[in-house]
C-alpha cells in the first residue's frame, strides 16, 4: 500500500494541495506556538495545543473540548440537534451537584451545548481518568436509559473512582435538569436510574498515547468504529482530526489561516509540488 507524507503524518491516501499547505504551516515548530489556529464559539486552540496531534503524542485535553465545541456548532445548524457533545471540563465539575450547577450556569452549558431534554437521544461526555491517566467516553442513551462506557483500554477500567465518577455525573445531571424532569417526566424518570453497559465491540488501543484520539473518533463516528471491518490507523485519524478542526467553517480563523499557509508555503517551498 502506498504511503504519503503530510507534514508530520504518514498516511494511506494523498490530501489536497490546500490541506497540505495548511498542515505544513500549522505544524511547523519554528513558528509562534501561541498563535490561535482554531477559534470556535467557546474554545480555541493554539499551534502548540494543536501540535499535540503529532504522531505518538499525548493529546492536549483542550483538543477534545474544542472538538466538542465544533461538532456542537455544526449540529446546531440543523434545526433540532438530537445529540449533545459536552466539553471535558463538564465531567470534571460533576463531583458535587451544586458545583455542577454553578459551573453550568457560569459557562452557559445548557445554552451552548444542550437543547430540549425531551428531544435528546444521546449525550457524549468525554472523561479524564486521573488514576489511569487516560481519556474515555460516557455515551448516555436517553431513550433506553443506558449509559455506555466506551473505553479504548477497557482491561484497566475497573475502579472505584470510575463508579463514583459515573454516579456523581448522573446525580449532577438530575440536579441540573430538575425543572425539566419534573415538568416533562412527572418525576418518574431520572438520570441516576440509568443502567451501565460496557459494549464489547469498542475498539482497543495498542499503545499508551492514542486514547484521546479514540475518544474523538467514538464521538464523531460511532457507527464506523463498531463496524467489524474498522481498522484504526493513528496517523490517518490524527490528520483527520486536525483538518476537521482547521478547515471547518465553524473555525473563525480558517480563511486567515489559509492565506497565511499559502504565503508560508510560497516563501518556503516555492510551489505546492515541492512539498511532496
Amino acid at each position: 500500500m502506498s504511503k504519503y507524507m503530510v507534514g508530520p503524518f504518514t498516511v494511506s491516501k494523498p490530501t489536497s494541495p490546500e490541506d497540505l499547505k495548511l498542515i505544513e504551516y500549522v505544524f511547523d515548530s519554528s513558528l509562534n506556538w501561541s498563535e490561535i489556529v482554531v477559534q470556535c464559539k467557546n474554545y480555541y486552540l493554539t499551534r502548540g495545543e494543536l501540535r499535540s496531534l503529532r504522531p505518538r503524542t499525548w493529546l492536549d485535553d483542550n483538543v477534545l473540548s474544542t472538538m466538542s465545541d465544533a461538532v456542537t456548532l455544526v449540529k446546531k445548524k440543523m434545526k433540532y440537534p438530537v445529540n449533545w457533545y459536552l466539553p471535558i471540563s463538564f465531567a470534571e465539575n460533576t463531583d458535587d451537584p451544586r458545583k455542577c450547577i454553578s459551573f453550568a450556569e457560569k459557562h452557559r452549558i445548557k445554552e451552548n451545548y444542550m437543547s430540549d431534554l425531551l428531544c435528546c437521544e444521546k449525550v457524549f461526555v468525554p472523561v479524564f481518568d486521573e488514576e489511569r491517566n487516560h481519556f474515555f467516553l460516557y455515551v448516555l442513551q436517553l431513550k433506553t436509559q443506558v449509559v455506555e462506557i466506551w473505553d479504548s483500554f477497557a482491561a484497566s477500567s475497573q475502579s472505584d473512582w470510575g463508579d463514583r465518577r459515573l454516579h456523581n455525573l448522573l446525580v449532577s445531571l438530575d440536579a441540573l435538569f430538575k425543572d425539566d424532569i419534573d415538568q416533562k417526566y412527572q418525576n418518574v424518570w431520572s438520570f441516576k436510574d440509568f443502567r451501565m453497559e460496557r459494549p464489547s465491540n469498542v475498539p482497543q488501543q495498542p499503545n499508551g498515547y492514542d486514547c484521546g484520539v479514540y475518544v474523538i473518533k467514538f464521538m464523531v463516528a460511532p457507527e464506523e468504529v463498531t463496524n467489524p471491518d474498522f481498522v484504526f490507523d493513528s496517523d490517518n485519524e490524527r490528520l483527520e482530526v486536525a483538518l476537521r478542526l482547521l478547515a471547518s467553517d465553524v473555525n473563525s480563523c480558517s480563511d486567515d489561516l489559509a492565506s497565511k499557509a499559502e504565503a508560508y508555503c510560497e516563501q518556503r517551498f516555492g510551489n505546492c509540488e515541492n512539498l511532496s
